[in-house]
């Protein structure tokens, strides 16, 4: 019997209940869990919370309550709300789990006897909010950030992880298997660490008592990293190790990519296959954060629908890049694909059949040019929306869907089935465009599963078929295949937001502000007359590429699709953004600006961003459905 794909989550730090950040990353596990099931694989899938080390034992004493009791009430918003969305792993570990605890504690004696643990005073750097020691590299990317004031002088005796004494084996995992972490970018930040040279890793303090016991020398807890890391190895059954697929924030990727694979060679296990790093979701510019109050807690977006909230996250965050999150953006993404799009498309095409064919599926018996375009591009894009999913990028994929739905609405107004309807000669055509737009659905429902199950299962349905939709498999699916019967009932897939009145009703009970600086607001310029203005060439586009100009912070060199053509356009976005997070982001272009040299570089076009000249560049988005071209009137 095979190995069970296994997938796990990080374990969430029990200081605050889930916000979207925490809810994002195990939407993303579980539609990568029920992906691999509709592939025909047992899965296991591992999620939960890290509850030890020295800020919950601050805040529980802060509280005159135990340190357990604040992690079961934290636990507790974590397990419901996995519960409310239909998370289908198989564990929910917990760091304060008695099974866990036992098997740390055998481990870290286990290296110990072997000497790969030893123990030692440490002097130097602490970080209060990351809980770990810091070199001196570490501490200048912490200055950088304007986290230098987390930082605190510590000396304490200590266990020591031989770290050091693994780097070049990390380095000949990290060239033998390009795979082990992704995205590439994020896998060369890693690289170029441990290139810098590793140090010992310090893994136990005696400074707090909230934590697992150092087997034999009690009055040391075990650092809350090497406790928290070993959670994939103790909630995991035999059969299942080691982990097909780790799921991480890019902010503990470093712990992931070096110090777990590190424990586990010292340890003689296998090593995970990947280490999947997402980004930030970010409000502005800014991290969300507890500290910022600019945190935005999922339960306030499941109004919409448990659904509406998967298919967003998946539809919008490209993993690996951060991505800006607004309430806005989030409402028109769901209008224009789920409500206007797919939900549109399922209602005509099913009302069609219902009032043509009395809800019986027609066989297609004569398929003319466009019909046979509009079948074949389906045969093309069901293995390549399954290539895309494979390789965890849903966002990907659902482009390549998405893209194939908005072509079948062109579909109809071309081939007008309404007008087709009228006279009995024209029922071979009619049967090939509603054959066509049916068999459409039915692949859309079948691979959407994972990301949407409740709606997925309602189109499946309405197409006539009294199966759970989840049980499928893609294998062996017959695209072209017949109907197995009349279709069901027609329900509507996603009723359409009225985004102004949610938005009010948002605005009536607002999450906490975050401090803005005052604007020194610029003074007006001088007046232009409309015809001048309309000489202004404005285009959405779309990043396709994007690299820093070598000897310049500021500029970055991009290829910009507008529709009809692809540009190399410069722009002094180079401290406001980096290249990795532009890609397939939506821009607007001043299209028809004079070319002109920037460092050498020949460049065709001009970004839209908004500043007030002293803060840094703010570009300007289209909505999210925007096509590369729409002029910008």
């Amino acid at each position: 019997m095979s190995k069970p794909f296994y997938v796990t989550t990080p374990i969430y730090y029990v200081n605050d209940r889930p916000h979207i950040g925490h809810t994002y990353t195990t939407v993303l596990a579980d539609v990568i869990a029920r992906f691999h099931r509709m592939r025909g694989e047992q899965v296991y899938f591992l999620t939960g919370t890290d509850e030890h080390g020295q800020k919950v034992e601050k805040a529980a004493a802060a509280r005159s309550i135990t340190p357990k009791q604040l992690a079961d009430e934290v636990v507790a918003n974590y397990t419901e709300l996995w519960k409310q969305m239909g998370m289908t792993h198989f564990r929910f570990i917990r760091t304060t789990d008695e099974d866990h605890k036992a098997q740390v504690q055998r481990l870290f004696k286990r290296l110990l006897d072997k000497g790969d643990i030893y123990k030692a005073t440490y002097k130097g750097l602490y970080s209060v909010s990351d809980e770990a020691y810091v070199t001196e590299t570490q501490a200048k990317e912490l200055q950088a950030q304007g986290l230098a004031h987390q930082l605190i002088e510590l000396e304490e005796e200590t266990y020591f992880f031989r770290l050091s004494a693994y780097q070049d084996r990390l380095l000949k995992l990290y060239e033998e298997h390009p795979e082990f972490v992704q995205p590439d970018f994020r896998f060369n930040e890693v690289k170029r660490f441990v290139e810098g040279g590793l140090q010992d890793l310090s893994i136990s303090r005696t400074s707090i008592s909230w934590g697992i016991p150092v087997p034999g020398d009690e009055k040391h807890v075990i650092y809350v990293w090497f406790d928290a890391l070993l959670n994939y190895l103790t909630g995991c059954p035999a059969n299942s190790w080691p982990p097909d697929l780790q799921i991480v924030g890019k902010d503990i990727l470093r712990f992931h990519a070096v110090y777990w694979p590190a424990f586990l060679m010292a340890a003689g296990m296998f090593l995970p296959t990947t280490i999947l790093a997402h980004g930030w979701w970010l409000m502005g510019d800014d991290k969300m954060s507890k500290s910022k109050g600019n945190v935005v807690r999922p339960d306030t977006l499941l109004r919409f629908g448990n659904d509406a909230l998967r298919f967003y996250f998946m539809r919008d965050m490209q993993v690996g890049h951060d991505r800006g999150f607004s309430y806005e953006g989030f409402m028109d993404r769901l209008n224009a694909d789920l409500a206007n799009g797919l939900g549109n498309l399922a209602s005509r095409t099913l009302s069609m059949i219902q009032r043509y064919r009395g809800g019986v599926v027609p066989m297609p018996t004569v398929m003319d040019e466009l019909d046979q375009e509009m079948a074949t591009q389906l045969l093309a894009v069901f293995p390549e929306y399954l290539e895309q999913a494979r390789a965890s990028n849903f966002h990907g994929a659902l482009d390549v869907l998405w893209t194939y739905l908005r072509t079948l609405d062109g579909y109809i107004v071309k081939a007008e089935p309404w007008k087709l309807a009228k006279d009995p000669a024209n029922d071979p055509k009619l049967d090939a465009v509603l054959a066509n737009l049916y068999r459409a659905l039915r692949a859309t429902a079948l691979l959407v599963a994972p990301v949407m199950p409740e709606l997925a299962q309602t189109l499946w349905e309405g197409l006539g078929h009294t199966t759970k939709v989840a049980e499928t498999t893609f294998h062996g699916f017959a695209l072209d295949g017949p109907a197995i019967g009349p279709i069901g009932e027609s329900k509507p897939l996603f009723q359409r937001i009225d985004k102004e009145k949610e938005m009010s009703d948002l605005m009536a009970d607002p999450a906490p502000a975050v401090a803005k600086p005052s604007l020194d607001v610029p003074e007006i310029r001088e007046t232009v007359d409309a015809d001048t203005f309309f000489k202004v060439d404005l285009r959405v586009g779309k990043i396709l590429e994007a690299e820093r100009v070598p000897k310049s912070d500021k500029l970055i060199r991009m290829k910009v699709d507008i529709g009809l053509e692809q540009r190399t356009i410069v722009g002094g976005i180079g401290k406001a953004y980096e290249p990795a997070d532009l890609l397939n982001r939506l821009v607007v272009v001043v299209a028809n600006l004079a070319p002109r040299k920037l460092m050498g570089i020949e460049s065709h076009g001009m970004l839209l961003a908004a500043s007030d000249n002293a803060s840094k560049p703010y570009l300007i988005a289209p909505p999210a459905d925007a096509m590369p071209g729409f002029l910008v009137k």
